[in-house]
């Protein structure tokens, strides 16, 4: 799976795009977590599960293990407060052909490490009977002995995805490492599950570098996979949570709406068109301003069509994108508003400078169509 990614920014809509095979999906956030936030992911990531996994068991154990992570991040997340110019923690779920994958990441100050290696050591030491032996012993003496150090919450992420935990601590500093915990959960049946060995696998050095990826592009947010209206509505919602109602995150959300149902509308799914729109939306910031980003399959008899109304609408300066805009609104006689590029003209009003824009053809059918717009903070 790792691919060194190029980083322009419109080949990097179509290179993170294009990790993820049709059917599946890939969510990524990085950045503070909240309660609040937290409950939100949730509430996206479940919204997928319920599309995909059609057994409400392995529904139950996947969410488990994403309440579980999370909240080992937001745990360790408070300890480093104030600590650091920098807390992000990462939440990643991938669903990758016949498993699932939850990965989370966040910074654990160097004196803890070697305790925490220990604990998950001693989870990854015992097999399935051992590990409910520990549960229930656990549970019965309602204390946590010398042998169940690890932590229940460890011990029911092992058993419930059936593998072994998989980690690793990147060092940072002196101070702090970054503490990755993977946990792959197979789409096979309950009874068959059979602990395995843990390795530093290629999708655990996909994700780590893919942080560091995503970091060094400021980015907080990136969806990736079908953009039904849950979904939209539930990245909206985690978008408006985090941004204070100020006049810059105003015009970032009502971009992130265009941009979105833009997706929704005009994306292709080459592999499973019955699925719906496909596309990645990523959501970058830095000191100077917010990075919008999404990327969809268009057909190539509509790439001119798009590209003529974009560069209509870059060509037109700041008075003009006004009475053009009030025009459209007020002309009777338009017969498809769609065509005039309304949503574009809105977009160029809200952001800072002109829309970037890319068709890289794919085939003879569709081409990858990317946009990005930057609002100043």
């Amino acid at each position: 799976m790792i691919q060194r990614i190029e980083k322009r920014p419109h080949k990097l809509a179509y290179d993170l795009f294009k990790r993820v095979d049709n059917g599946d999906f890939e969510y990524i956030y990085r950045g503070v977590f909240t309660q609040t936030l937290t409950r939100k992911i949730l509430g996206l990531a479940e919204s997928n599960l319920q599309k995909f996994v059609d057994k409400s068991s392995l529904q139950n154990r996947i969410y488990f293990i994403m309440v579980e992570g999370l909240q080992n991040v937001t745990r360790h997340q408070d300890e480093v407060f104030d600590q650091t110019n920098d807390n992000s923690g990462i939440f990643a779920i991938q669903k990758l052909e016949d498993k699932y994958l939850i990965t989370t990441g966040n910074l654990i100050v160097n004196s803890k490490v070697d305790s925490l290696k220990e604990k998950l050591d001693e989870v990854n030491s015992l097999d399935r009977d051992e590990l409910k032996k520990l549960h229930k012993d656990i549970l019965s003496t309602g204390e946590l002995s010398d042998k169940g150090g690890a932590g229940l919450g460890l011990i029911e992420m092992a058993r419930r995805s059936g593998n072994k935990l998989l980690f690793d601590f990147e060092y940072v500093d002196l101070y702090w490492s970054y503490f990755y915990l993977q946990t792959e959960i197979p789409s096979r049946s309950e009874n068959d599950f059979e602990i395995k060995n843990a390795s530093l696998t290629d999708t655990m050095r996909d994700i780590k570098y893919l942080n560091s990826l995503l970091s060094k592009r400021d980015i907080l947010l990136s969806f990736n996979g079908n953009f039904n209206q849950n979904n939209i509505l539930s990245l909206l919602s985690i978008i408006k949570g985090q941004m204070s109602l100020n006049k810059a995150a105003k015009k970032v959300y009502y971009i992130m709406v265009e941009m979105l149902q833009n997706i929704s509308k005009h994306g292709k799914n080459l592999g499973s068109p019955e699925e719906g729109a496909s596309g990645i939306f990523f959501l970058g910031q830095n000191e100077e301003e917010f990075i919008l980003t999404a990327g969809n399959y268009i057909e190539n008899h509509d790439v001119e069509g798009f590209r003529n109304r974009l560069d209509a609408v870059n060509e037109l300066d700041a008075g003009d994108l006004n009475e053009y805009f009030n025009k459209i609104l007020l002309d009777q006689n338009v017969i498809d508003p769609k065509k005039t590029g309304l949503g574009f003209i809105d977009m160029r009003l809200k952001c800072n400078g002109k829309l970037e824009f890319d068709f890289r053809r794919i085939n003879d059918e569709y081409s990858f169509y990317t946009i990005q717009s930057t609002v100043k903070i």
